[in-house]
């Protein structure tokens, strides 16, 4: 066969492989999303009035996964990236648990004796304790166990705000580089409940009985509050979701919020509730 035969011949054999490869990349492609389930952003900023009454500024965001609509009072400020503060505690409790720093809910950390300016902290803890009364020392002696490279890289498989776990590897998430928005909280918390990240289900199934805070009849509330106080007025966070038995279909929220006065530390809660509760995602006991 001639030089220009074979030119040929290899030419068309490539576009041939090529056409392939893209019919193949074609039928990969996941089918789309029903156009009556494709979220749609909304902003309320006659939610704000929480905010308004306390004198203070803020945001809550909810996904509401069973009508697919994103919901803000303030729609400038659910895309601002924050500290994270103790809701940190959410992505780091799964690091502990997927790495054996912990080995469960139950694991035990030995108070070391240091007075700490909330006496729930100057006790021994377990994780689910240490999570649920916000005891910064555990999680702190968490992450320079797992080492802060460990920690970076599992950041970044989470996708979790703008992933700095830097430049203090046990303090970052306190006063450090990392931000996440309320949009990125309740992204972050949707690939957790939906069990997305490269994670155990092991590690999985006993966040949820850390996380878990609250429940009614019919309805359990998995959450995490947050409280940045490094810079004047401080930020405020109450970041999870909520799950019904009669629709499994999750709500998520973030809210975040300048905290004014020592006196709105149970607010964050309290203004989350009676949304969700306005929703009818959570019922009266």
């Amino acid at each position: 066969m001639s030089l220009p035969r074979l030119m040929a011949s290899a030419l068309l054999a490539c576009l041939a492989l090529t056409a392939c490869r893209a019919s193949i990349a074609q039928t990969a492609i996941a089918a789309p999303v029903p156009v009556d389930q494709r979220e749609r952003w909304e902003t309320r900023p006659e939610l704000q009035r929480h905010f308004e009454e306390l004198g203070t500024q803020g945001t809550l965001t909810v996904l509401d996964t069973r009508s697919h609509r994103w919901i803000a009072s303030d729609s400038v400020r659910a895309f601002e990236g924050f500290l994270p503060a103790s809701t940190f505690k959410i992505p780091m409790s799964l690091i502990a648990l997927e790495t054996g720093a912990a080995v469960d809910e139950t694991q035990a950390f030995k108070w070391d004796g240091t007075k700490r300016r909330i006496e729930d902290w100057n006790r021994d803890q377990t994780l689910a304790s240490a999570y649920k009364v916000s005891a910064v020392w555990v999680f702190q002696s968490l992450a320079r166990q797992v080492g802060q490279p460990t920690v970076q890289q599992f950041l970044r498989d989470f996708r979790y705000g703008n992933a700095k776990a830097g430049p203090v590897g046990d303090r970052f998430w306190l006063d450090g580089d990392l931000r996440i928005s309320a949009v990125g909280q309740i992204d972050f918390l949707r690939r957790v409940h939906d069990r997305a990240l490269p994670l155990s289900d092991r590690s999985y199934d006993i966040a949820r009985k850390v996380m878990l805070r609250d429940q009614g009849p019919g309805w359990r509330l998995y959450a995490k509050t947050g409280w940045a106080d490094n810079t004047p007025p401080g930020l405020g966070w109450f970041v999870g979701w909520a799950e019904q038995d009669r629709d499994t279909r999750p709500v998520y929220f973030a809210l975040n919020m300048d905290m004014k006065d020592p006196a709105f530390g149970p607010k964050r809660e309290e203004i989350v509730k009676r949304v969700l509760r306005g929703m009818g995602v959570l019922e009266e006991r």
